[in-house]
């Protein structure tokens, strides 16, 4: 199942690389933002946003992002996983507030 969602993405990350000699790894990872759920306010005591990490390809996809003025407002494109939501589409939308103010 797919969604589209309008999320603040605040940055990105990729590897690739081997790791201990055998094991090859090529991901780019996005850090977005996400509200704190009612379960997590009532049980840790939290508040505000999480940034959560998103899987979104190979490394080439961080290679089309660095460009960007993070944080940026992103419609994106969401495949439910059982590792949880990984990321098959990204548009920037426009920079945050936050981001022009610097």
């Amino acid at each position: 199942m797919e969604v589209k969602s309008q999320m603040l993405v605040l940055g990105a990350k990729f590897f690739k690389g081997t790791v201990e000699g055998s094991q090859s790894h090529d991901f780019t990872k996005l850090f977005v933002s996400m509200p704190v759920s009612e379960k997590e306010a009532e049980t840790y005591g939290k508040c505000g946003c999480d940034a959560i990490e998103m899987r979104f390809g190979l490394s080439d996809e961080y290679h089309k992002l660095k460009h960007l003025t993070f944080p940026v407002q992103a419609e994106l494109s969401l495949k439910l996983t059982t590792d949880g939501y990984e990321v098959t589409g990204f548009r920037a939308l426009a920079a945050s507030a936050v981001a022009k103010a610097a």
